[in-house]
This record gives structure tokens, sequence and C-alpha cells, in this order.
């Protein structure tokens, strides 16, 4: 598609509505319940299911059809969306026919437990690479962004998309990394 948006002015347009959700997913938290289990899956990870995916995902759907409403969209809670029929396809196409992907609570099992290495995670694809990442950690108030050959960036999420700076990685030994949260 010759008029596909690029990467980064979704990932822009984007950014300010995914920093509201995310102040929504922090702030519902401690209240939030589990809805009854995503039907035939086995693992409870990726059973579980909140209020919060399904009205986190909506809000970005209605903001992508709003902006972009010839996009290809899947989100994880495509099932249980009353706006997956609005868009195009829910999956792969050629190149520059961007697919948009979100996980809105990324750890679903660990949110609803109160713990705060969970994320929402957008990405962009198209049919043969990798175009773009946004991923919000809401508890450490931090948002990472890549897009395909322009590095990756971090911020925080009280800021402003100009305001990321590169993201630096000094390795550790011992460290693992789960999620957000870094144990020792």
């Amino acid at each position: 598609m010759s008029s596909s948006p690029t990467p980064r002015l979704i990932l822009e347009t984007l950014f300010p509505h995914l920093k509201v959700v995310a102040a929504y997913a922090q702030t519902i938290q401690p209240k939030i319940a589990a809805l009854p289990a995503k039907a035939q899956k086995d693992n409870v990870f990726t059973a579980a299911l909140t209020d919060a995916d399904l009205s986190i995902q909506n809000m970005i759907e209605v903001v992508l059809l709003a902006n972009f409403p010839e996009i290809r969209f899947f989100g994880e809670e495509y099932e249980q969306s009353r706006n997956t029929k609005y868009f195009r396809a829910i999956d792969l196409g050629s190149r520059r026919d961007y697919l948009v992907t979100l996980d809105p609570i990324d750890g679903t099992k660990f949110y609803l437990d109160g713990h705060g290495n969970y994320q929402i995670i957008l990405s962009i694809l198209n049919g043969d690479d990798f175009e773009g990442v946004l991923a919000i950690s809401p508890a450490q108030n931090t948002y990472y962004y890549a897009l395909g050959g322009h590095g990756a960036y971090t911020g925080s999420l009280s800021g402003d998309w100009e305001d990321s700076v590169p993201l630096e990685i000094n390795p550790r030994e011992s460290t693992i990394y789960l999620g957000a949260a870094r144990f020792l």
C-alpha cells in the first residue's frame, strides 16, 4: 500500500494514548479481578484475562481506526473485541502493509497478583520483517521503543516522545531480567 503510514508515525500517534492506558492500568491494578479464563487455554499465564486487557485493547483499536482506518490490526483479545470486524485484516500483509499487534497486558497473571512486572506491548510488522515496537512498563513509569534500523530508545512516561534517549545496556554478571524488573 503506497499510502501506508510509517512505523514512526504509528508509534508517535499512539504514544499519548498508550500513556493514558498505562496510567489506567496502574490505577485500577489494586482493584482488578480476573474475568473468566479464555476458552481452551491450558496454561494459566495465557488463559488470564482482565477488564484492563479488554479496555486497553478497545482504546487502542478506537485510536487506530480513527487515525489509520486501513491498517491491519491483531490484538491478543481479538475474539472478545467488538472492533475486530472493522479492521481490514488481522494477518500479515505485504511490504509496507503493516500489521499492528497489541498485547494489552503482557503478564496478566502477574498483573492480577499485584506485581509490577507487566507491560503493554505494541508491535508493527510487515510480511518479512519487524518494523517497530513500543513496550510500556507502567509500574516503572518507563517506555522502550525500537524502529527497524534506527536503534532502541527509552524514556519516562512523565516525559514526551522527543525526550527519549538511546537505550544503553551495561551487562552484569548474575543479572536476570524478568520483564522490566531486575533480579540479582
